[in-house]
């Protein structure tokens, strides 16, 4: 990936925010000994995913082997759920990152699904939806068009199962979120080799 002025901008601005917000609540801190243990390297290669370090610990008392999860969205989470033992569907845009991860992922628990973003993200969206309702114990929503993701994911969760968003502090995610009416649980922390604070919303299918 190409590393932009516009990126170094947005992430000079989150990591401002951040101290911001941690000089506020340093409890929120806690975990910054397990991000310096990350930096330099990728959520590939630590077989993680980028979510609160809280929040991984979380799902490894959630996900169990058979466990089934769907991920807008791949990388070092894929690689923690199937080491897991999870059955995992992952969808994918982006040509050549669905390469790399199929160059890297071998397990017949894993289904890759590619699908391309000439229109506007609608078979992306939709791809959960050639799966039954209630199928799945957890999906991520950590990719593209995460709202109306969000939105088509609702139905495929497990009653009990686990809704997860990421960056859940932007404002044009809210509306979706809200909507569903679950009960929601925001995970402010620190996540591998991320230097700015991460916000996730769990929520949690009644």
């Amino acid at each position: 990936m190409k590393i932009t002025p516009e990126m170094l901008a947005r992430q000079a601005r989150l990591i401002g925010r951040s101290v911001r917000v941690l000089a506020r609540e340093p409890g929120l801190g806690r975990e910054f000994p397990q991000l310096i243990a990350t930096r330099g390297r990728s959520t590939m290669s630590l077989r993680l995913p980028w979510l609160p370090f809280r929040l991984i610990e979380e799902l490894g008392e959630h996900v169990r082997p058979g466990s089934r999860v769907f991920e807008y969205g791949g990388g070092g989470s894929t690689l923690w759920f199937l080491a897991q033992g999870a059955q995992v569907v992952t969808v994918e845009h982006h040509p050549a990152w669905a390469a790399q991860l199929r160059a890297s992922i071998s397990s017949e628990s894993w289904t890759l699904l590619e699908r391309p973003e000439t229109d506007r993200f609608k078979t992306y969206v939709e791809a959960i939806e050639d799966y039954p309702d209630e199928e799945f114990d957890v999906v991520i929503v950590d990719g593209r068009e995460r709202a109306r993701c969000l939105t088509a994911a609702l139905p495929k969760v497990k009653p009990g199962g686990l809704l997860i968003v990421d960056d859940a502090d932007r404002e044009r995610y809210q509306p979706a979120i809200e909507a569903t009416g679950w009960n929601r649980r925001d995970i402010v922390g620190f996540a591998p080799a991320k230097p700015s604070l991460a916000y996730t919303a769990v929520l949690t299918r009644p």
